[in-house]
C-alpha cells in the first residue's frame, strides 16, 4: 500500500521521464492497482490468520476462508500425540477447515534432574496414510479415500510467482464434499481439510484457492505474522498479478 501512495505523489515527474520513463511508471502504477485489488479480493473471501501461539511458535500461516472461526477444540479424532497441530475452524453453514500437521524439529535435551517420560511418545506412520485413517474414522472408509489416490496439483498467490504444490483428494460422504490437501516441505507436513455441503461446492472453491495459495510455513510465514506483505515483495519480482 505505501508504494502506491509513492507512485501516486511521483506523478508530478511524468513529463520529465520520457517515452520509456513514462512507459515504466505506468507498469508500476497497473502493477500496484492490481496489487490492491487483489489485496482486498484475499479480504473479502477469507479471514485473518489465526493469533494462537500454537501457530506461530510453528511457523503456519493459514487464512481460512470468510467467517469460518477457531472452534474450541479439534474436532475430528485423532490419536493422542499423533500431530504437533490440530485446529478447526468453522461457520454457521457447516463448512469446515481443519489443520494437521507436523514439524520435525530437533528435540529439546531434558533439563538436569527431570525425570524421564513414563509414556513412549505416541507411534507415528508415513504423514498421508496417518491423515487418511483419520478421515477414515470419521468418513467412513472409501474406496474414493485411499493414499494412492492423491493428485498433484498447485496453487499461488501470485500468478507467475513461486506455487505451493499439494497432493490433493476430493471425496464425497453423504452430504458433504471433503478437499484434502496435503501439503510437504523440508520439516514441514501439513494436511488442510475442507468439509462442506455439496451445495456449497461453486461458492466456496474459489475461498479454497485463495486459502492454499496465501498458506505458508517457516520463514515466509514468520514474515506474514510480522505484517509483512509478500504479495508485494513477489509482484516487484516481477510477477503478474491475477485480476
Amino acid at each position: 500500500m505505501r508504494r502506491f501512495w509513492v507512485l501516486v505523489a511521483s506523478a508530478t515527474l511524468l513529463p520529465a521521464l520520457g517515452c520509456a520513463g513514462r512507459a515504466s511508471y505506468e507498469k508500476r502504477m497497473e502493477t500496484t492497482l492490481n496489487l490492491i485489488r487483489y489485496t482486498r479480493r484475499l479480504n473479502q473471501n477469507l479471514m485473518p490468520p489465526p493469533g494462537e501461539k500454537k501457530f506461530t511458535d510453528l511457523a503456519i500461516f493459514v487464512r481460512p476462508p470468510k467467517e469460518e472461526t477457531p472452534a474450541k477444540a479439534f474436532q475430528l479424532r485423532t490419536p493422542e500425540g499423533q500431530f504437533d497441530l490440530e485446529a478447526s475452524f468453522n461457520d454457521k453453514s457447516e463448512s469446515a477447515l481443519h489443520v494437521l500437521a507436523r514439524v520435525k524439529r530437533p528435540k529439546k535435551p531434558a533439563a538436569k534432574g527431570t525425570a524421564p517420560p513414563t509414556a513412549p511418545p505416541a507411534a507415528r506412520g508415513e504423514f498421508t496414510s496417518d491423515v487418511v485413517g483419520v478421515l477414515s474414522e470419521v468418513f467412513g472408509p472409501s474406496d474414493a479415500l485411499q493414499a494412492s489416490k492423491f493428485k498433484d496439483e498447485t496453487k499461488s498467490s501470485i500468478e507467475g510467482a513461486p506455487k505451493n504444490q499439494f497432493k490433493r483428494l476430493i471425496f464425497t460422504a453423504g452430504s458433504k464434499e471433503v478437499g484434502v490437501y496435503i501439503y510437504k516441505q523440508d520439516i514441514y507436513d501439513v494436511a488442510l481439510i475442507f468439509v462442506y455441503d455439496v451445495k456449497l461446492r461453486q461458492s466456496i472453491s474459489s475461498k479454497i484457492d485463495l486459502c492454499l495459495g496465501s498458506f505458508a510455513v517457516g520463514p515466509r510465514a514468520g514474515r506474514l505474522y510480522t505484517g509483512a506483505n509478500p504479495v508485494e515483495e513477489e509482484a516487484e519480482a516481477g510477477a503478474a498479478i491475477p485480476l
